[in-house]
């Protein structure tokens, strides 16, 4: 019980922090009488509540079950902190810091040994902070293939196999382009939709105007959604 009762308080506490942050309010209490949380007031309420009778419990009694966290309440501090702090895609995505993007004057042998060391499946070719192409595994094969016209060796760069890597429009790539403000629902259904299609969306390129010729913000994958 003690170990809900510690998931309730810190999670609680995740939510009072960026409440205070955040919003114009001295205290926790005060979100209960604003209108645009009229929804959410009860389970404001509720944790506000259970919260206080936490914080002054003494635990060292043990066996003492004056205070039980039930999985439901856990479920209600979580909902309340999704409520207040949504999940964005931006919290969700890989950020470009994160994003290996070599530039078309690099190894293409050096990425591919990079890709296989971290089970990469795509990756974008960057130039000035914008996309200039896409690697995946699909054009190693591609390379594999060609390789009687390539020196597919650790001088080869990315720069000689433009031809390859060149940006597709969409349904034919897959990968697109989307900006950071785009919602969740949105993301999760640009993905589900191409399920039907010939080629599925692997991964969505979030770019500051949506578009492959903004600049590089970051990435997300179906598995980041979910």
């Amino acid at each position: 019980m003690e170990n809900k009762a510690n998931q309730f308080l810190e999670r609680y506490r995740e939510i009072e922090e960026w409440v205070l942050n955040n919003l114009n309010v001295s205290e926790m209490k005060d979100l209960e009488q604003m209108p645009q949380y009229k929804s959410i007031r009860s389970n404001l309420a509720f944790c506000r509540m259970l919260r206080n009778l936490l914080s002054h419990y003494d635990w060292s009694k043990g066996g003492n079950d004056t205070v039980i966290v039930t999985n439901q309440a856990v479920r209600q501090v979580n909902n309340l902190y999704y409520s207040l702090n949504p999940v964005t895609l931006m919290r969700v995505a890989i950020r470009v810091g994160q994003i290996f993007a070599p530039s078309p004057s690099d190894s293409v042998l050096a990425a591919v040994k990079v890709m296989q060391r971290n089970d990469y499946s795509y990756i974008p070719i960057v130039e000035n902070h914008r996309i200039v192409g896409v690697f995946s595994t699909k054009t190693i094969m591609q390379l594999v293939a060609e390789n009687n016209t390539i020196n597919f060796s650790e001088a080869l760069k990315f720069s000689e196999i433009a031809n390859l890597i060149r940006l597709k429009e969409e349904p034919e790539a897959h990968y697109g382009f989307i900006d950071s403000n785009m919602n969740m629902e949105d993301v999760n259904a640009k993905f589900q939709r191409s399920k039907t299609r010939k080629k599925r969306l692997d991964v969505l390129f979030i770019t500051d105007n949506g578009k492959h010729n903004g600049l590089l913000q970051g990435m997300v994958t179906p598995v980041d959604i979910l």
